[in-house]
């Protein structure tokens, strides 16, 4: 079986049309070198070398073998810088899950930048609940999540809370407070919705709920925010939901800036990914996203304070 070495040592010789000056290049002595290319003939069974008494030429098999060495050699190195850079982050793959309101202005956000400056890391996305995510990520069938606490300590499982967005009021285009641009929780009427995600999100859920009921309204919960805004559009009520909501663009429906709730209730947003077996791109994709949410978040609490 021949191995890369020996193409090497053959690709000098072939190169140099000299024993002499290919051993030198290959830093070795000269008689290794001869026996080499002659077991490499050997094992070949044909002369790759016319050896003359003062200089050395190709046969024709031993121009198909040069072509076909730099071929093998050049793939070779290519396999070898392929791999280094996966292995320095440069290159891979990340498998990222997401709720679908993360999609609307934060993972955008995030992707982009990271792909300006990772462009040969290939990113992968699928949207599933914050259950789904977390069990996709112990399955290894993602390698960050993008999803909503509070969540219990999960054994090999980091999380960070990363975002966090303000609510706003979904008005129909009809409403009495349709033209402004800013609105009170006691001024909303019923029906009234709120958005919640499902499952991992009860004590945000609690809140929202007491905070509506301190004013005397009591809000459905809709967990998917396409459907409350459906709703809203139809004229079947007003709405609250996370800032992200005023990305979709719907006939029937206007936004306005949410007053009346305490500072600190908004939406959060976590990432999530496997503490032990977080590759290279894994790792510059969540220091990716730690930059690049840092100063969105900042905004947004800087914003509800000056509210």
């Amino acid at each position: 079986m021949i191995d890369l070495r020996q193409m090497r040592q053959f690709v000098a010789v072939a190169e140099e049309l000299s024993f002499r000056r290919a051993a030198e290049r290959l830093n070795m002595s000269q008689p290794p070198l001869s026996q080499a290319i002659q077991r490499l003939e050997d094992e070949i069974g044909a002369k790759l070398f016319h050896r003359g008494s003062r200089r050395i030429t190709l046969t024709r098999t031993g121009e198909v073998m040069l072509d076909e060495s730099h071929r093998v050699l050049a793939q070779a190195d290519r396999a070898v810088a392929h791999v280094k850079d996966v292995a320095r982050g440069r290159l891979g793959r990340v498998e990222i899950g997401f709720v679908l309101t993360a999609s609307y202005e934060l993972l955008p956000a995030v992707t982009r930048g990271f792909r300006e400056a990772n462009p040969d890391i290939h990113l992968e996305l699928h949207e599933m609940t914050s259950a789904q995510q977390i069990e996709a990520l112990l399955d290894h069938r993602i390698d960050v999540a993008f999803l909503r606490p509070p969540l219990a300590e999960i054994q090999g499982l980091s999380l960070e809370r990363i975002y966090a967005e303000r609510l706003v009021a979904i008005l129909p285009e009809g409403h009495g407070l349709a033209d402004r641009e800013r609105v009170t929780l006691e001024e909303l009427d019923m029906p009234l919705f709120a958005m919640v995600p499902t499952n991992w999100y009860t004590t945000f859920q609690t809140r929202l709920v007491r905070t509506c009921q301190r004013v005397g309204l009591e809000p459905e919960i809709i967990n998917d925010p396409v459907h409350l805004v459906s709703l809203v559009a139809a004229g079947m009520g007003a709405g609250i939901g996370p800032h992200a909501v005023t990305r979709l663009r719907l006939d029937g429906i206007v936004f306005a800036e949410l007053d009346g709730l305490p500072g600190d209730l908004m939406m959060e947003l976590a990432i999530a990914w496997r503490t032990s077996a977080a590759s290279r791109a894994t790792a510059a994709f969540i220091d990716s996203a730690r930059g690049i949410s840092r100063p969105m978040y900042e905004a947004i609490v800087q914003d509800r304070g000056s509210a």
